[in-house]
């Protein structure tokens, strides 16, 4: 197999994995938001179409997504603090999804 081919996994496997979980964060965090968190939050198209934006340009686009969510449902200080910290852990979930899919074709396909 050629390096090429684990790259597609490897891209394939993050595109799948950011928009699932970026997708998931945010519709979970709206769900618990309050009223006046609600009125702040995006409304459905926009929502929708920012997690097909983490699906078409990856994980930074996928953080970016969480960053403005958080920003807007809890204010600049709160809500900044809380999309870094979520961006984060997106980030490192999206290396190690990365990572799980060459480790798997390197093991499958010797």
């Amino acid at each position: 197999m050629s390096p090429g081919n684990v790259e597609f996994v490897q891209v394939v496997a993050s595109m799948f994995f950011t928009t699932a979980a970026s997708a998931a964060i945010v519709i979970v965090d709206e769900r618990r938001l309050r009223d006046p968190q609600r009125a702040r939050a995006w409304p459905r198209p926009s929502r929708d179409a920012a997690i097909f934006g983490a699906w078409l340009f990856g994980a930074l686009f996928g953080c970016l997504l969480l960053l403005v969510h958080f920003a807007r449902t809890r204010g600049w200080p709160a809500g900044l603090a809380l999309g870094v910290l979520w961006a984060a852990l997106l980030l490192g979930a999206d290396l190690a999804v990365s990572a799980g899919a060459a480790t798997a074709v390197a093991w499958l396909l010797p």
